[in-house]
């Protein structure tokens, strides 16, 4: 089993919702790295759709939590693109990808950060 990590930007920068669903590409050697960046709580329930029913299927609601149970946490566009550099950003053509969406964004724009 791995972890992955799915980035989900804000709609709006105040409009805790996202209907974007970003997935990383499963580089591992990232993670430590995403972990050091400057992050912090949710203010209040995401509306996405990464959501959890009562039987564990995804769907379209509000989520404070990731499936292993820790608070969603947000960081912005600009703190993920001081990681531009590095080696299983700049290996890998998806996660070049994300990136480049990620310089077109606002650079204070809230992304949340869904660990799965």
């Amino acid at each position: 089993m791995g972890v992955d990590l799915t980035l989900l930007p804000l709609i709006g920068p105040d409009f805790w919702a996202s209907h974007d669903v970003i997935q990383l590409n499963r580089r591992s050697a990232l993670w430590p790295e995403i972990a050091k960046l400057k992050q912090h709580p949710i203010p209040m329930p995401l509306t996405c759709y990464l959501s959890r029913g009562e039987d564990g299927e995804s769907r379209y609601g509000n989520t404070e939590k990731d499936p292993y149970g820790d608070p969603l946490k947000w960081t912005t566009a600009a703190e993920l693109l001081t990681l531009k550099d590095h080696e299983v950003v700049v290996d890998d053509w998806q996660n070049r990808a994300v990136w480049a969406y990620l310089s077109h964004m606002p650079p204070d724009w809230p992304i949340v950060l869904y660990w799965h």
